[in-house]
Order: structure tokens, then C-alpha cells, then sequence
């Protein structure tokens, strides 16, 4: 049994060193152009390079990326510059920059996009007298970095196809909701709630990596995209549509008919010809023209699910079609779904935290000259983490490694190998670095066996561990103390942010419903909102699935897992509220709202924004149902009224938690965690 485990452990480990053996080759490739051609005073800038390779080798890379690692390294290069001038400017460029590296590029959903770019910003500033007495020589190195990097991913992608990827992936989770309509007709036109609510998450993710990581060609994104709102609109059918014996028969032959219309679609998007699609657009019409179904909620999701499935037939047709082409204005709509420039959002307030990190270890590295000293700016770059309990984490699992590291250093000086020993020996280091997993014991192990050996060189190796370990302790005392009092992040308040979010964007889409209202919007501006949404509720979700469970210990979570029934139901009904304005506004754009009525329309919409603060949610509904009641088309006063009750549902979930989920904690009471 033993001897089992031992060959599983083997193989996983000999699995997870060949999986990484590009990113090690890579490194030693890059390590050994630096050391000949420019010295090893320039290796720092090695890791992060390495660190770019390994994100971006899994992903297909448009060719916009490789012009990018130029352009932001050149940025970072010219703020590296400015910051080592002097301690004030090194304090201010440090503060920031991460406000532009860690806040545009990061996010709740990706958090650790910011770091490969502002590990290179870190490192530059490691060495200021090579910054400032060699500025062009260290240009000279990046560009080589570059484009070395860049070389490698274009072989890599070529030779394992990545532009192919996401759509092999896309065609699969295409099968997967036809199989999932003709499963519901099977059933008697019952659909699995759950499979629909997974597609829908899966179709999320991948939309939303796809577009935030620019990670596949621009048509399959654009394909992703409009799939997710499409699976969106499937989900939309584990609500509370009518599944009596009077409507089972319409709705599964009405699913048959989309399951096979998916189905036939997909096949002629894998063609990849305009006639192939275009074949398919007057069946998608004759079934919208031809189907009578009487009951609302299915009718809603069987009208927008094929007024969606002509928009996608007749985008592959011609991917110059207007509306999945965001224009500036829609640009900025999606900026502001995504981004907000609030001490409230995730991403302003780790950017603050990592700013100060940056501007405490770096101004000390500056200002006293001590051999290795920068060891503690790059012990609180790599502890300071997106949470806090992860950085907790590597606080433990760093110090760990790093002490046997330093034993095992110790140990290798009894054999004095000389300049080629250390040398070979550290470049050895570097494939179980890599192999290992990041944050973990091991990989801190091998990154201080392989710093301090390859030290060991310049310094005596006594003065080398000694520093390793007082740097890091300096570190985690940095990170700490900015963890706990600058702008700290619970999982509560995370939660809470999640939340305020949501309701702020129901808020924004009906101003989107207004903009369509009167003018054209492009149709991927919704698409991309209702993908933030689903990826911020999804986050939310786990949270509430985590409350009461035997790991959450933490005081004010503990509090809040009293209320988990309200939680539960307030995340329901913010996804049914934002399904019905998903709809609503494709109403709006197919010019189902008579002009005669945009005026009653606008008044609703004005209540509606009017009652999306967080405590007035909900309020007004009398006056609302009158308003609705004024309209005529049956659908319109549906989805309102569906609207109206799930606000009212959620405002009654909001007190019975006595405001706890929309109450953002206090600042004392996060600080004494």
C-alpha cells in the first residue's frame, strides 16, 4: 500500500515536471543570455520574464499582446527610473503605479492578473545603482526579454494550436445545451434547473476570460459572449414557468425544435463559411414567426433565445456586423460595469495595499545600502496576496521553507564547489523551483536554496542565510501591519462589496434599458454586463455556501451565518432580477414598448433607479404595479411585474438580516478581525 502512494506521489511529480518543463527551459535560456551578453547584475529581471512565459503559455496570444510586454515594460522601466531617484519620488511613483498596474489589470474575478507586470516594476527598483548608472544597458536587457518572450510563445502557441483552444471548448459547452433542451423535451419539457445553472456558469467563465485575458481570437470571443447571454436565457427556464399537463406538450416540442436548431448551429459555426450559417437564418425565423406558446415566462425565453440565435447566425456571417462592435461609448459602458474608482472595490483596495507594501520596502532598499537588503522588498512582494488569508498563508509556509532552505545551504558550503559548482547546482534548483507549487513549503525552499546559493558566490554564505531570514521577518512584519490597518479586506466585506455591487449594476442596466429606449446601444454592451454580474453573483454565492461551516471562525462571518436563509434568497432574487432586465431590454430593442408608452416606461425606469440604493430597495411597489398596469403588451407588464416582485422579495430578505448584507463593516471591527 505503501509502496502504492509512494509511485502515485512519483508519477504526480514526474507529471507536474514535465508539464513545467518549457517555463524551466525558458528560464535557463534567458538566465545564461543575460549572464553572457550583459553580466549578472541584470539577472533580477529573469523571474518575471519567466513568470509572463508561464501565464501566457496555456493561452493563445493575439498579436496586440506582444506589442503590450514591449510597451509595459517600457513603462515600468521609465517608473522604475523615476522612483529610485529619491525617497520622496520613490515613495510617490510606488504608490502609484500599483493604482495603474494592480487596478486596471486586476480584478475580484482575476486577481492575480497584476502580477507578473508588477513584479518587474518590484524588481527593477531591487538594484537602483544599475538603474541609474546603466538605464539604456537595463533597456537593452528588456528588449532582449522581450523578445525572446515573445519568440517562445509564438513557436509554443503554433505548436499546440492555441488559437483553437477556446473554440474546441466553446463547440463542446454548444453540445452540451443542446443535449440539455432535448433532455428537458424528453422530460416532458421539464429542464434540469441544475445543468442549466452550470452551463450558464461554465459559458461565463469562459466568456469572461476570454474578454478580460484576450486569451482567443477576437471572433471566438465574440462567439463566447454572445453563447454565455444565451445560456443566460436557458438558465432563465429554471424559474417558475408553467409545467402543467396544459402547457408540457407546446413547451417540449418547442425545446426539440431549439435543441436541434443549437445543434445544426453549431455544426455550421465549425465550418467556418458564411453560406453554412446563413442557410440556417430563415428556419431561425420561420420557428420565431410559426411557434404560438401561451404561457409568459416560456414564451419571453423562447423568443429571446432565437432573436439571439439569428444575431449569432447572422454575426458569423459577417463579423462586421455592428452589434458585437463595441464603440467607444459602449467602451466605456463595459469600463464602468467592471471597474469602479471606489475605497470600496476589491481592486482600488488592494492596489492601496500594495502600493504601501511597495513604497515601505523599497524607500528602506533605497535609502540604506546594505548588501542584499532587497531581499525585503521581495519577500512583501511575493507575501502581500490579494487576500489577506493567503498571505497569512505564505507567511507560514515561506518562513518554513525558507529556514530548511538555509539549513540545506549551509550543509552544500562544506563541499566548497567553487564558482562552476554553485553555478551548475543553481541552475539545477531552478526545475523543482518551477515544478513546485507557488506559495507552498517546497517552493520556498528551492527559491532560497537557489537565491542564496547563487549569492554564495559574492558573499559568505553565514551572511547570506542571516539576511534571508532577517528580511524576511522585516517583511512579515510589513505585510502585516498593511494587511491589518491599511484598507483591510474580510471576506464579510468582500461579500458586502459583492452585493452593493450587484444592486448598483440592476441600477445601470436600467439606465441601459433607457438608452435603448431611445437610441441605439450595442448589443454587446449587455452581454458583457450580465457576464460581470453572473461572475460577481457567483462569488457571492460561495461565500453563502462557505457560511456555517466548521472553517469559518472568524467572528463577524460567524454573525453574518445567522443569516444565511436571508442571504440565500436575497442572491436568487438578485439573479431573477437581473434575468428579467436582461429581457426587458431586449424587449426595448426589438421595439416591443409603443412609443406612446416610453413615457410611462421612463416613469418606471426613473422609480426603478430612484429605489437601487441598497436601503431603499424594494420601496414604492404600489406605485409601480400602477404603472405597469398602464401597458399593453401582455410580455412588457410580465417581466415588470416579475420585477416588482422579486425587488419586493429581496428588500424583505435585506431585513431580515437586519441590514447585514448591505451594511458594510466598520473599520474598528475589521481591524480587531
Amino acid at each position: 500500500m505503501n509502496g502504492d502512494r509512494a509511485r502515485i506521489w512519483l508519477d504526480a511529480r514526474r507529471e507536474r515536471l514535465v508539464a513545467t518543463l518549457p517555463t524551466i527551459l525558458f528560464f535557463i535560456a534567458l538566465l545564461w543570455i543575460v549572464t553572457l551578453f550583459f553580466g549578472s547584475d541584470y539577472l533580477l529581471v529573469v523571474s518575471p520574464y519567466t513568470t509572463l512565459f508561464e501565464t501566457r503559455l496555456t493561452k493563445y496570444n493575439p498579436p496586440g499582446q506582444y506589442a503590450r510586454f514591449a510597451l509595459v515594460s517600457a513603462f515600468v522601466l521609465v517608473a522604475a527610473r523615476v522612483a529610485v531617484t529619491s525617497a520622496a519620488l520613490c515613495v510617490a511613483v510606488n504608490l502609484c503605479v500599483p493604482l495603474i498596474l494592480v487596478f486596471m489589470r486586476s480584478s475580484q474575478l482575476n486577481p492575480r492578473r497584476y502580477f507578473p507586470y508588477t513584479m518587474l516594476f518590484c524588481w527593477l527598483e531591487l538594484r537602483p545603482a544599475v538603474l541609474v548608472d546603466a538605464f539604456w544597458t537595463q533597456a537593452a536587457v528588456l528588449a532582449v526579454c522581450c523578445a525572446l518572450l515573445s519568440a517562445s510563445l509564438l513557436v509554443a502557441g503554433a505548436a499546440r494550436h492555441r488559437a483553437d483552444d477556446a473554440r474546441d471548448e466553446l463547440h463542446a459547452y454548444v453540445r452540451r445545451l443542446a443535449d440539455a433542451l432535448d433532455r428537458a423535451a424528453a422530460h416532458g419539457g421539464n429542464p434540469d434547473g441544475a445543468e442549466l445553472l452550470e452551463l450558464r456558469s461554465e459559458f461565463s467563465r469562459l466568456a469572461y476570460t476570454a474578454r478580460e485575458d484576450s486569451s482567443a481570437p477576437a471572433r471566438v470571443r465574440d462567439l463566447l459572449d454572445m453563447f454565455a447571454t444565451l445560456a443566460q436565457r436557458t438558465a432563465y427556464l429554471s424559474g417558475s414557468s408553467d409545467w402543467t399537463r396544459e402547457h408540457r406538450e407546446d413547451h417540449a416540442s418547442a425545446l426539440a425544435s431549439l435543441a436541434d436548431l443549437t445543434r445544426r448551429m453549431d455544426v455550421a459555426l465549425r465550418l467556418e463559411t458564411a453560406d453554412a450559417c446563413t442557410q440556417l437564418l430563415p428556419e431561425a425565423r420561420a420557428l420565431l414567426v410559426a411557434t404560438h406558446l401561451s404561457e409568459e415566462r416560456f414564451r419571453i425565453f423562447f423568443q429571446g433565445y432565437l432573436n439571439l440565435v439569428i444575431l449569432i447566425l447572422r454575426t458569423a456571417a459577417d463579423p462586421h456586423q455592428r452589434p458585437w462592435q463595441l464603440t467607444p461609448r459602449g467602451l466605456a459602458r463595459v469600463a464602468l460595469f467592471r471597474k469602479r474608482p471606489s475605497l470600496d472595490s476589491f481592486e482600488m483596495r488592494f492596489a492601496v495595499r500594495c502600493g504601501a507594501v511597495l513604497a515601505v520596502s523599497c524607500t528602506t532598499n533605497l535609502l540604506f545600502p546594505v548588501e542584499k537588503l532587497y531581499w525585503f522588498a521581495l519577500h512583501a512582494f511575493l507575501l502581500l496576496q490579494p487576500f489577506p488569508e493567503e498571505s497569512m498563508r505564505r507567511m507560514r509556509t515561506r518562513m518554513i521553507g525558507t529556514v530548511i532552505g538555509c539549513l540545506f545551504v549551509h550543509a552544500l558550503a562544506l563541499l566548497n564547489l567553487g564558482y562552476v559548482g554553485i553555478t551548475i547546482l543553481g541552475t539545477v534548483l531552478v526545475a523543482p523551483l518551477y515544478a513546485s507549487t507557488p506559495g507552498s513549503v517546497t517552493s520556498a525552499f528551492f527559491a532560497t536554496a537557489y537565491a542564496v546559493t547563487m549569492a554564495s558566490v559574492s558573499i559568505d554564505d553565514s551572511y547570506a542565510t542571516g539576511m534571508r531570514l532577517a528580511s524576511l521577518v522585516l517583511a512579515i512584519l510589513t505585510v502585516s501591519v498593511v494587511n491589518r490597518l491599511v484598507c483591510p479586506m474580510s471576506d464579510r466585506r468582500l461579500f458586502v462589496a459583492n452585493v452593493r455591487q450587484m444592486i448598483s449594476m440592476v441600477e445601470r442596466s436600467w439606465g441601459l434599458v433607457r438608452a435603448t429606449l431611445v437610441g441605439r446601444v450595442d448589443t454587446v454592451v449587455s452581454s458583457e454586463e450580465l457576464l460581470h454580474f453572473q461572475m460577481v453573483h457567483t462569488q457571492a454565492a460561495r461565500f453563502v455556501d462557505a457560511l456555517g461551516s466548521d472553517a469559518a471562525t472568524d467572528r463577524e462571518i460567524a454573525e453574518l451565518a445567522r443569516y444565511r436563509n436571508a442571504a440565500e434568497r436575497a442572491l436568487f432574487c438578485l439573479w431573477e432580477i437581473m434575468g428579467e432586465l436582461e429581457q426587458l431590454e431586449l424587449m426595448a430593442r426589438l421595439r416591443e414598448v409603443r412609443p406612446e408608452e416610453h413615457g410611462v416606461l421612463g416613469q418606471i425606469i426613473d422609480l426603478a433607479e430612484h429605489n437601487c440604493d441598497p436601503l431603499r430597495f424594494g420601496r414604492d411597489v404600489s406605485d409601480a404595479r400602477e404603472l405597469v398596469s398602464r401597458l399593453s403588451e401582455p410580455d412588457l407588464r410580465y417581466v415588470l411585474g416579475q420585477y416588482i416582485e422579486r425587488a419586493g422579495e429581496l428588500r424583505r430578505a435585506i431585513d431580515d438580516a437586519q441590514g447585514a448584507l448591505v451594511r458594510k463593516p466598520a473599520y474598528l471591527d475589521e481591524v480587531r478581525g
